[in-house]
Protein backbone atom coordinates (compact mmCIF):
# COMPACT_ATOMS: atom_id res chain seq x y z
CA UNK A 1 0.00 0.00 0.00
CA UNK A 2 2.45 2.42 0.73
CA UNK A 3 4.60 1.84 -2.87
CA UNK A 4 1.07 2.55 -4.09
CA UNK A 5 0.01 5.84 -2.22
CA UNK A 6 -3.07 3.29 -0.89
CA UNK A 7 -5.10 4.03 1.61
CA UNK A 8 -4.79 3.28 5.25
CA UNK A 9 -5.57 0.06 6.35
CA UNK A 10 -7.28 -1.32 9.71
CA UNK A 11 -6.46 -5.04 10.84
CA UNK A 12 -9.72 -6.09 12.83
CA UNK A 13 -8.02 -9.30 13.95
CA UNK A 14 -4.66 -9.29 14.95
CA UNK A 15 -3.49 -12.42 16.13
CA UNK A 16 -5.50 -13.70 18.87
CA UNK A 17 -6.52 -10.01 20.22
CA UNK A 18 -9.56 -8.46 19.65
CA UNK A 19 -8.49 -4.99 19.83
CA UNK A 20 -8.00 -3.56 15.81
CA UNK A 21 -4.70 -1.76 14.83
CA UNK A 22 -4.77 1.00 11.88
CA UNK A 23 -1.60 2.20 10.17
CA UNK A 24 -0.95 4.45 7.23
CA UNK A 25 -3.54 7.30 8.56
CA UNK A 26 -1.28 9.88 7.32
CA UNK A 27 0.63 8.02 4.68
CA UNK A 28 0.12 10.41 1.77
CA UNK A 29 0.78 14.29 0.98
CA UNK A 30 -3.17 14.28 0.14
CA UNK A 31 -3.94 12.80 3.24
CA UNK A 32 -1.89 14.60 5.44
CA UNK A 33 -3.21 18.60 3.76
CA UNK A 34 -6.73 16.54 4.99
CA UNK A 35 -5.56 16.28 8.55
CA UNK A 36 -4.82 19.92 8.37
CA UNK A 37 -8.18 20.21 6.97
CA UNK A 38 -6.15 21.86 3.68
CA UNK A 39 -5.38 20.38 0.34
CA UNK A 40 -2.50 18.95 -0.61
CA UNK A 41 -0.64 21.82 -1.94
CA UNK A 42 2.67 21.83 0.03
CA UNK A 43 2.08 25.54 0.59
CA UNK A 44 -1.07 25.57 2.45
CA UNK A 45 0.20 23.29 4.36
CA UNK A 46 3.34 24.82 5.01
CA UNK A 47 1.18 28.56 5.93
CA UNK A 48 -0.53 26.42 8.40
CA UNK A 49 2.30 25.41 10.09
CA UNK A 50 3.44 28.62 9.95
CA UNK A 51 -0.05 30.01 11.61
CA UNK A 52 0.89 27.21 14.40
CA UNK A 53 4.40 28.68 15.09
CA UNK A 54 3.43 32.28 15.13
CA UNK A 55 -0.19 31.64 16.72
CA UNK A 56 0.21 28.60 19.31
CA UNK A 57 -2.47 28.18 21.41
CA UNK A 58 -2.05 26.86 24.55
CA UNK A 59 -3.68 23.26 25.78
CA UNK A 60 -6.66 22.93 28.07
CA UNK A 61 -7.12 20.84 31.20
CA UNK A 62 -10.38 18.94 31.70
CA UNK A 63 -11.81 16.83 34.20
CA UNK A 64 -13.13 13.98 32.34
CA UNK A 65 -11.56 12.15 29.30
CA UNK A 66 -12.79 9.59 27.31
CA UNK A 67 -9.27 8.10 27.54
CA UNK A 68 -9.61 6.77 31.00
CA UNK A 69 -12.94 4.93 29.83
CA UNK A 70 -10.92 1.94 31.53
CA UNK A 71 -8.06 1.53 33.97
CA UNK A 72 -6.02 -1.50 34.52
CA UNK A 73 -3.16 -1.53 36.83
CA UNK A 74 -2.14 -5.22 36.36
CA UNK A 75 -0.04 -4.22 32.70
CA UNK A 76 1.01 -7.14 31.07
CA UNK A 77 1.85 -5.75 27.30
CA UNK A 78 1.52 -9.54 25.96
CA UNK A 79 -2.55 -9.39 26.62
CA UNK A 80 -5.33 -6.90 25.62
CA UNK A 81 -5.35 -3.98 24.68
CA UNK A 82 -1.60 -4.46 22.86
CA UNK A 83 -1.96 -6.46 19.52
CA UNK A 84 1.68 -5.72 19.01
CA UNK A 85 2.69 -7.10 15.72
CA UNK A 86 5.94 -7.70 14.92
CA UNK A 87 6.82 -5.39 12.03
CA UNK A 88 9.46 -7.27 10.38
CA UNK A 89 10.21 -10.69 9.77
CA UNK A 90 13.90 -10.26 11.08
CA UNK A 91 12.72 -8.02 14.29
CA UNK A 92 14.37 -9.15 17.10
CA UNK A 93 11.36 -7.91 19.94
CA UNK A 94 7.65 -6.60 19.43
CA UNK A 95 8.32 -3.40 19.04
CA UNK A 96 5.55 -0.84 20.78
CA UNK A 97 6.06 2.71 19.74
CA UNK A 98 6.51 3.52 16.00
CA UNK A 99 3.77 5.88 15.75
CA UNK A 100 3.17 7.64 19.34
CA UNK A 101 3.69 10.29 21.77
CA UNK A 102 6.60 9.47 24.42
CA UNK A 103 5.71 12.69 26.93
CA UNK A 104 8.18 13.87 29.46
CA UNK A 105 8.52 17.58 31.51
CA UNK A 106 11.22 19.13 31.94
CA UNK A 107 11.51 19.38 36.00
CA UNK A 108 12.95 22.92 36.13
CA UNK A 109 11.09 24.69 33.50
CA UNK A 110 7.55 22.64 32.77
CA UNK A 111 8.23 22.36 29.42
CA UNK A 112 6.37 19.18 28.12
CA UNK A 113 7.60 17.71 25.29
CA UNK A 114 5.86 14.52 22.63
CA UNK A 115 8.22 12.69 20.99
CA UNK A 116 8.44 9.28 19.32
CA UNK A 117 11.21 6.69 20.22
CA UNK A 118 11.33 3.17 19.98
CA UNK A 119 9.81 0.93 22.88
CA UNK A 120 10.65 -2.77 22.38
CA UNK A 121 9.01 -4.65 25.00
CA UNK A 122 11.17 -6.94 27.63
CA UNK A 123 8.70 -8.18 30.02
CA UNK A 124 5.11 -8.14 30.69
CA UNK A 125 5.12 -4.59 32.26
CA UNK A 126 8.63 -3.18 31.30
CA UNK A 127 9.45 -1.00 27.78
CA UNK A 128 12.79 -0.08 26.42
CA UNK A 129 12.90 3.54 25.36
CA UNK A 130 15.49 4.43 23.04
CA UNK A 131 16.75 8.20 23.24
CA UNK A 132 20.08 10.00 22.18
CA UNK A 133 21.34 13.01 23.61
CA UNK A 134 20.12 15.13 20.80
CA UNK A 135 16.77 14.25 21.68
CA UNK A 136 14.39 16.74 24.29
CA UNK A 137 13.50 13.16 26.44
CA UNK A 138 17.51 12.67 26.80
CA UNK A 139 17.50 16.20 28.52
CA UNK A 140 14.91 15.88 30.84
CA UNK A 141 15.88 12.52 32.25
CA UNK A 142 19.73 14.04 32.77
CA UNK A 143 17.86 16.88 35.11
CA UNK A 144 15.80 13.93 37.10
CA UNK A 145 19.26 12.05 37.00
CA UNK A 146 21.04 14.92 38.56
CA UNK A 147 17.99 15.16 41.00
CA UNK A 148 18.71 11.48 42.28
CA UNK A 149 14.79 10.98 40.93
CA UNK A 150 13.06 8.57 38.42
CA UNK A 151 11.54 10.33 35.00
CA UNK A 152 7.86 10.13 35.18
CA UNK A 153 6.61 9.41 31.91
CA UNK A 154 3.50 8.36 29.55
CA UNK A 155 2.97 7.25 26.56
CA UNK A 156 -0.23 8.06 24.43
CA UNK A 157 -1.31 5.89 21.84
CA UNK A 158 -3.85 6.64 18.67
CA UNK A 159 -3.23 10.50 18.59
CA UNK A 160 -5.88 12.93 17.10
CA UNK A 161 -3.77 13.82 13.85
CA UNK A 162 -2.58 17.65 15.09
CA UNK A 163 -0.52 15.60 18.14
CA UNK A 164 0.45 12.75 15.49
CA UNK A 165 1.97 15.05 13.52
CA UNK A 166 4.01 17.15 15.83
CA UNK A 167 5.40 14.43 17.90
CA UNK A 168 7.65 13.54 14.95
CA UNK A 169 8.35 16.79 13.63
CA UNK A 170 11.50 18.84 14.60
CA UNK A 171 9.65 21.19 16.96
CA UNK A 172 12.58 24.04 18.80
CA UNK A 173 13.38 22.82 22.25
CA UNK A 174 11.39 25.04 24.43
CA UNK A 175 8.76 25.35 23.10
CA UNK A 176 5.45 23.49 23.93
CA UNK A 177 4.07 20.51 21.62
CA UNK A 178 0.29 20.89 23.17
CA UNK A 179 0.45 24.53 21.68
CA UNK A 180 2.05 23.89 18.14
CA UNK A 181 -0.86 21.22 18.04
CA UNK A 182 -3.57 23.45 18.68
CA UNK A 183 -2.14 26.32 16.51
CA UNK A 184 -2.63 23.28 13.62
CA UNK A 185 -6.06 22.67 14.87
CA UNK A 186 -6.83 26.74 15.87
CA UNK A 187 -8.39 25.27 19.40
CA UNK A 188 -6.70 24.01 22.32
CA UNK A 189 -5.58 20.34 22.37
CA UNK A 190 -7.37 18.72 25.40
CA UNK A 191 -5.48 17.44 28.57
CA UNK A 192 -6.14 15.83 31.38
CA UNK A 193 -4.00 14.91 34.40
CA UNK A 194 -2.66 11.28 34.71
CA UNK A 195 -3.34 8.87 37.16
CA UNK A 196 0.46 7.93 38.93
CA UNK A 197 1.63 11.67 37.84
CA UNK A 198 1.50 15.38 37.10
CA UNK A 199 2.37 14.43 33.96
CA UNK A 200 -1.02 16.07 31.41
CA UNK A 201 -1.92 13.13 28.92
CA UNK A 202 -4.07 14.02 25.51
CA UNK A 203 -7.52 13.53 27.14
CA UNK A 204 -8.92 11.52 24.06
CA UNK A 205 -5.54 9.24 22.82
CA UNK A 206 -7.12 5.33 22.78
CA UNK A 207 -4.49 4.31 24.87
CA UNK A 208 -2.25 5.62 27.81
CA UNK A 209 0.26 3.38 29.18
CA UNK A 210 1.88 5.58 32.61
CA UNK A 211 5.18 4.90 34.09
CA UNK A 212 8.68 5.94 35.10
CA UNK A 213 11.80 5.85 33.53
CA UNK A 214 14.81 4.52 36.37
CA UNK A 215 17.46 6.81 36.13
CA UNK A 216 20.49 5.19 38.43
CA UNK A 217 20.58 2.03 36.26
CA UNK A 218 19.81 0.42 32.48
CA UNK A 219 18.11 -2.90 31.65
CA UNK A 220 20.65 -5.68 30.35
CA UNK A 221 18.43 -7.01 27.30
CA UNK A 222 18.87 -6.82 23.69
CA UNK A 223 16.24 -4.46 21.79
CA UNK A 224 16.79 -5.52 18.41
CA UNK A 225 17.47 -5.86 15.27
CA UNK A 226 14.37 -4.00 14.24
CA UNK A 227 13.78 -2.75 10.33
CA UNK A 228 14.32 1.10 10.99
CA UNK A 229 13.65 4.37 9.20
CA UNK A 230 16.56 4.08 6.77
CA UNK A 231 15.38 0.75 5.38
CA UNK A 232 17.88 -1.47 7.05
CA UNK A 233 17.89 -3.74 10.03
CA UNK A 234 19.38 -1.25 12.79
CA UNK A 235 21.50 -3.13 15.18
CA UNK A 236 20.82 -4.66 18.97
CA UNK A 237 22.10 -2.43 21.76
CA UNK A 238 22.87 -4.80 24.64
CA UNK A 239 22.16 -1.81 28.07
CA UNK A 240 19.18 0.60 27.79
CA UNK A 241 16.97 3.04 29.65
CA UNK A 242 13.79 1.76 30.26
CA UNK A 243 9.70 2.03 31.19
CA UNK A 244 8.42 0.33 34.18
CA UNK A 245 4.34 0.19 33.22
CA UNK A 246 2.42 1.42 36.71
CA UNK A 247 -1.19 2.03 34.96
CA UNK A 248 -2.88 1.80 31.23
CA UNK A 249 -6.06 3.72 30.47
CA UNK A 250 -7.77 3.64 27.12
CA UNK A 251 -11.13 4.00 25.49
CA UNK A 252 -13.69 1.20 25.76
CA UNK A 253 -13.05 -0.07 22.60
CA UNK A 254 -9.59 0.98 21.30
CA UNK A 255 -8.20 1.06 18.27
CA UNK A 256 -4.05 0.70 18.73
CA UNK A 257 -1.97 2.30 16.02
CA UNK A 258 1.13 2.10 14.70
CA UNK A 259 3.36 2.36 10.95
CA UNK A 260 5.50 0.45 9.17
CA UNK A 261 8.99 1.48 9.34
CA UNK A 262 11.38 1.08 6.28
CA UNK A 263 12.35 2.65 3.12
CA UNK A 264 10.22 5.84 1.57
CA UNK A 265 7.54 5.75 0.72
CA UNK A 266 5.62 5.15 3.59
CA UNK A 267 3.69 7.04 6.23
CA UNK A 268 6.84 7.72 8.31
CA UNK A 269 9.12 9.00 6.12
CA UNK A 270 5.84 11.71 4.57
CA UNK A 271 5.25 12.87 7.89
CA UNK A 272 8.79 13.19 9.32
CA UNK A 273 9.86 14.82 6.05
CA UNK A 274 6.96 17.28 6.37
CA UNK A 275 7.24 17.91 9.66
CA UNK A 276 11.21 18.15 9.53
CA UNK A 277 10.90 20.60 6.55
CA UNK A 278 8.88 22.93 8.47
CA UNK A 279 10.98 22.82 11.48
CA UNK A 280 14.01 23.20 9.47
CA UNK A 281 12.62 26.58 8.06
CA UNK A 282 11.70 27.29 11.40
CA UNK A 283 14.41 27.25 12.92
CA UNK A 284 16.74 29.09 10.10
CA UNK A 285 14.16 31.59 10.31
CA UNK A 286 14.58 31.82 14.10
CA UNK A 287 18.36 31.79 13.82
CA UNK A 288 18.25 35.56 12.26
CA UNK A 289 19.93 34.66 8.77
CA UNK A 290 18.05 36.83 6.05
CA UNK A 291 17.00 35.05 2.39
CA UNK A 292 15.69 31.87 3.53
CA UNK A 293 12.34 31.56 1.42
CA UNK A 294 11.58 27.67 1.91
CA UNK A 295 13.46 24.39 3.02
CA UNK A 296 12.39 20.78 2.30
CA UNK A 297 14.01 17.77 3.90
CA UNK A 298 13.39 15.31 1.66
CA UNK A 299 11.36 11.85 1.67
CA UNK A 300 14.06 9.86 -0.48
CA UNK A 301 16.75 11.09 2.09
CA UNK A 302 15.05 8.98 4.81
CA UNK A 303 13.26 12.44 6.04
CA UNK A 304 16.56 13.58 7.67
CA UNK A 305 19.33 13.31 5.76
CA UNK A 306 18.97 15.33 2.58
CA UNK A 307 17.87 18.86 2.72
CA UNK A 308 17.59 21.38 -0.32
CA UNK A 309 17.14 25.54 1.14
CA UNK A 310 15.70 28.21 -1.44
CA UNK A 311 17.31 31.60 -1.31
CA UNK A 312 17.58 35.07 -2.05
CA UNK A 313 21.28 35.77 -2.04
CA UNK A 314 22.27 38.90 -0.75
CA UNK A 315 25.85 38.58 0.28
CA UNK A 316 29.11 36.34 0.39
CA UNK A 317 29.35 32.98 2.03
CA UNK A 318 25.67 33.37 2.55
CA UNK A 319 25.21 29.82 1.14
CA UNK A 320 27.95 28.26 4.03
CA UNK A 321 26.23 29.80 6.88
CA UNK A 322 23.16 28.14 5.45
CA UNK A 323 25.06 24.96 5.54
CA UNK A 324 26.40 25.30 8.85
CA UNK A 325 23.16 26.22 10.64
CA UNK A 326 21.54 22.83 8.59
CA UNK A 327 24.38 20.60 9.43
CA UNK A 328 23.74 21.96 13.15
CA UNK A 329 20.29 21.58 13.87
CA UNK A 330 20.04 19.03 16.88
CA UNK A 331 16.45 17.44 16.03
CA UNK A 332 17.51 16.14 12.14
CA UNK A 333 20.78 14.43 10.68
CA UNK A 334 21.19 16.48 7.77
CA UNK A 335 24.03 14.78 5.69
CA UNK A 336 23.74 16.83 2.07
CA UNK A 337 22.44 19.94 1.83
CA UNK A 338 21.77 21.96 -1.32
CA UNK A 339 21.14 25.46 -1.65
CA UNK A 340 19.21 26.95 -4.56
CA UNK A 341 17.85 30.60 -5.88
CA UNK A 342 14.55 31.23 -4.90
CA UNK A 343 13.64 30.55 -8.75
CA UNK A 344 13.91 26.80 -7.97
CA UNK A 345 10.99 24.57 -5.63
CA UNK A 346 12.89 23.13 -3.23
CA UNK A 347 10.66 20.62 -2.99
CA UNK A 348 10.31 19.64 -7.05
CA UNK A 349 12.99 17.12 -7.41
CA UNK A 350 13.07 17.62 -11.01
CA UNK A 351 13.57 21.19 -10.44
CA UNK A 352 16.41 21.00 -8.46
CA UNK A 353 18.08 18.12 -10.31
CA UNK A 354 17.82 21.03 -13.22
CA UNK A 355 19.53 23.18 -10.89
CA UNK A 356 22.17 20.68 -10.55
CA UNK A 357 22.92 20.33 -13.79
CA UNK A 358 22.71 23.53 -15.44
CA UNK A 359 24.35 25.86 -12.40
CA UNK A 360 26.85 23.13 -10.39
CA UNK A 361 30.35 22.46 -10.74
CA UNK A 362 32.10 20.18 -8.48
CA UNK A 363 35.11 21.83 -7.84
CA UNK A 364 33.48 25.27 -7.08
CA UNK A 365 30.39 24.42 -5.62
CA UNK A 366 31.14 20.99 -3.72
CA UNK A 367 31.62 21.55 0.09
CA UNK A 368 33.20 18.39 2.26
CA UNK A 369 33.11 18.32 5.65
CA UNK A 370 34.85 15.25 7.43
CA UNK A 371 34.01 13.78 10.79
CA UNK A 372 31.05 15.85 11.29
CA UNK A 373 28.11 14.87 13.80
CA UNK A 374 26.51 11.44 12.94
CA UNK A 375 23.54 9.01 13.54
CA UNK A 376 24.03 5.68 14.79
CA UNK A 377 21.28 4.63 12.82
CA UNK A 378 22.90 5.24 9.37
CA UNK A 379 23.85 2.34 7.88
CA UNK A 380 26.54 3.69 5.71
CA UNK A 381 29.33 3.70 7.92
CA UNK A 382 30.16 0.52 10.45
CA UNK A 383 28.54 1.26 13.89
CA UNK A 384 31.99 1.38 15.90
CA UNK A 385 32.21 4.91 14.05
CA UNK A 386 28.01 5.35 12.76
CA UNK A 387 28.40 8.88 15.67
CA UNK A 388 30.60 10.03 12.99
CA UNK A 389 29.37 11.39 9.81
CA UNK A 390 30.99 13.13 6.68
CA UNK A 391 28.70 16.38 5.38
CA UNK A 392 28.55 17.57 1.87
CA UNK A 393 26.74 21.06 0.71
CA UNK A 394 26.35 21.82 -2.91
CA UNK A 395 25.83 25.60 -4.27
CA UNK A 396 23.19 24.85 -6.66
CA UNK A 397 22.84 29.24 -6.93
CA UNK A 398 23.51 30.97 -10.13
CA UNK A 399 27.23 31.63 -10.42
CA UNK A 400 26.51 35.39 -11.01
CA UNK A 401 30.07 35.97 -9.36
CA UNK A 402 31.78 34.26 -11.22
CA UNK A 403 29.99 35.41 -14.83
CA UNK A 404 31.01 39.04 -13.63
CA UNK A 405 34.38 38.39 -13.22
CA UNK A 406 34.34 38.21 -16.70
CA UNK A 407 31.62 40.85 -17.13
CA UNK A 408 29.23 38.66 -18.22
CA UNK A 409 25.95 37.49 -16.89
CA UNK A 410 24.79 34.18 -16.00
CA UNK A 411 22.07 33.54 -19.10
CA UNK A 412 18.63 34.65 -18.75
CA UNK A 413 16.22 31.77 -18.26
CA UNK A 414 13.91 30.37 -21.20
CA UNK A 415 10.94 30.21 -19.77
CA UNK A 416 7.56 31.80 -20.69
CA UNK A 417 7.44 35.28 -19.09
CA UNK A 418 4.73 35.30 -16.40
CA UNK A 419 2.56 37.57 -17.90
CA UNK A 420 2.10 35.20 -20.78
CA UNK A 421 1.59 31.94 -18.33
CA UNK A 422 -1.21 34.10 -16.53
CA UNK A 423 -2.77 35.03 -20.05
CA UNK A 424 -3.22 31.05 -20.64
CA UNK A 425 -4.15 30.50 -17.19
CA UNK A 426 -7.03 32.03 -17.33
CA UNK A 427 -8.26 31.08 -20.60
CA UNK A 428 -7.41 27.51 -19.67
CA UNK A 429 -10.87 25.94 -20.62
CA UNK A 430 -11.57 27.55 -23.44
CA UNK A 431 -8.63 25.98 -24.69
CA UNK A 432 -10.54 22.58 -23.84
CA UNK A 433 -8.54 21.15 -21.28
CA UNK A 434 -10.21 19.35 -18.24
CA UNK A 435 -6.70 18.94 -16.18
Amino acid sequence: MSDRNGPALLFERVGGFSTPLVTGILGTRKRYGKALEVGPDISAISQRWEQAYSCPIPPREVSEASCKETIIRDVDFFKDPFPIPRWHHLDGKYMLGTYHAVITQDPETGWINLGTYRNAIFEPNILGCSSSPRRHLWQHWNKYKAMGRAMPIAIAIGLDPYLALVTVSAVPPGIGDYSIAGGLKRAPIDIVKAETSDLLVPAHAELIIEGEMPTDKTYESSDGPFGEFAGYMGGSRPRHRYIVAKVVTHRLSPIFQGTYEGRAPNESTTVRATGGSMGLKQFLHRSGIPGVVDACVTEGGCGTFHAVVSIQKSYPGQVQDIYSLVWGMPTLSVKLCIVVDDDVDPWDSQKVEWALATRVQAGRDVEIIRHGRGLALDPSKPPSNSLRSDKMGIDATKPEFEYSLENDQFPASADPKQEHLEQVRVRWSEYGFRF
